[in-house]
């Protein structure tokens, strides 16, 4: 009788246990392959929008055309062989990202086992047969680059015409992405076992929910690429605690990068007069001690006559790499209009009359190479000091007068 009665309690344990194991199964079946889907779209929305990212702020901090020169990328005729960015993106997201020229690596933050870097090595073929040859993006979930396997996204750098010469990847190295999707199902499995049926009901919410969000900041980046800078994205989304909310995240952040570059002068990387105003807005409302520059490169227009525009705007970036070298972070420095420059520094004018100086020997002394040709030019500068109280525009008219009084009286001077 025991035993039958042990049979018994198998049976019903049985009965009651097995369908729950399979609930259980198919539950988790049909969980892993949701989770998988939407974790590959999100690692792939990610990846795209790094890539879109990357090629945006190239286009828009810099116009012209990309050249590749002894071993120097050019956009127009700005050196932008710098992997700071790579390296900034890698840092904030774990994205390894390269630039190339052709189907060559140049820039790149990917490196093997060693520390060895992949610079040099080539894309495969039939990522350029895409990308360089169809002006194509190209995603794949399985790409080895130097013996590490990454999931990867490819872009198109096109010079005007729409013509592709070189690339912008981005990746994860796969063993990343597989412990997150592995730890991410341990949870998974074990809140299945304890609460399969509250898990169907909820894996039905969490799937329209994702979804939902997926659309919402497929709309925000669509009203970015458009040029729309001043939206916001669903507080809902960032505050996620997965990685949909780490893409919205990284989304507004590119949005606000981008507002910055937008309101960088893209000839000479300095803030544009907009940028500079809203600056010295915050300086009066600190109530700051700070002294306005006004300076102007000397017989600027007869250099474009003689030498061209062009000629004329490698003067303006060597000015600008001066003067925001010699303000450094005691102030800022903005392109207030042509060749004139407005530069903030927040000291006192006897101060900042040093530190002038500096900066006007250094400029006599430059010699600007452009062709064959070497220019030379000289600055007159006008300084004016904040007063209690006083609003910048007051401080920037004083300024300009001084200047004003230096250009009248010789240029190549500093008057305060």
């Amino acid at each position: 009788m025991s035993g039958e009665r042990r049979s018994i309690r198998r049976s019903l344990l049985l009965m009651v246990t097995l369908p729950t194991v399979i609930l259980t199964v198919f539950v988790l079946s049909i969980g892993v392959l949701l989770f998988y889907h939407f974790y590959s779209q999100s690692i792939r929305d990610e990846l795209a929008s790094t890539t879109t990212m990357m090629v945006d702020c190239l286009d828009l901090t810099v116009r012209g055309d990309y050249q590749y020169e002894n071993g120097i990328l050019l956009k127009g005729n700005l050196n932008v062989t710098d992997s700071t960015m790579l390296y900034k993106v890698k840092e904030k997201s774990g994205i390894d990202t390269t630039i190339f020229w052709g189907d060559t690596r140049i820039l790149t933050t990917v490196e093997d086992q060693y520390g060895i870097s992949a610079a040099g090595t080539n894309a495969e073929k039939k990522v350029t047969d895409v990308v360089l040859g169809e002006g194509q993006d190209y995603f794949t979930d399985h790409v080895e680059i130097d013996g590490t396997k990454y999931i990867g996204y490819y872009k198109a750098l096109e010079n005007d015409g729409n013509k592709p010469v070189g690339m912008v990847f981005a990746g994860k190295k796969l063993t990343l992405v597989y412990q997150k999707i592995l730890s991410t199902l341990i949870g998974f499995v074990l809140f299945s076992l304890v609460a399969v049926l509250v898990a169907v009901l909820c894996t039905r919410q969490y799937s329209s929910g994702v979804i939902r969000d997926i659309n919402t900041i497929n709309h925000f980046l669509q009203t970015i690429s458009e040029g729309t800078l001043g939206g916001t994205l669903d507080e809902r989304i960032r505050n996620r605690k997965d990685e949909l909310g780490d893409i919205g995240i990284y989304a507004d952040k590119m949005r606000t990068n981008l507002q910055k570059l937008v309101e960088m002068d893209a000839l000479t990387a300095l803030y544009n007069r907009r940028s500079g105003n809203q600056m010295l807005e915050v300086l009066v409302g600190q109530r700051a001690e700070y002294t306005a520059v006004m300076c102007d490169i000397d017989f600027f227009k007869k250099v474009n006559d003689t030498y061209g525009h062009a000629a004329g705007d490698r003067v303006l970036t060597t000015i600008s790499a001066q003067i925001r070298e010699n303000v450094g972070e005691d102030g800022f420095a903005s392109r207030w209009g042509g060749e004139e420059f407005l530069v903030i520094y927040c000291m006192s004018i006897e101060e900042t009359k040093k530190r002038v100086e500096k900066l006007q020997q250094t400029i006599r002394d430059l010699q600007i190479k452009y062709g064959d040709q070497t220019i030379r030019v000289t600055m007159t500068f006008g300084l004016g000091q904040s007063g209690p109280g006083e609003s910048y525009e007051k401080v920037i008219k004083r300024a300009d007068e001084k200047l004003y009084v230096g250009k009248n009286g010789g240029r190549d001077q500093i008057v305060m």
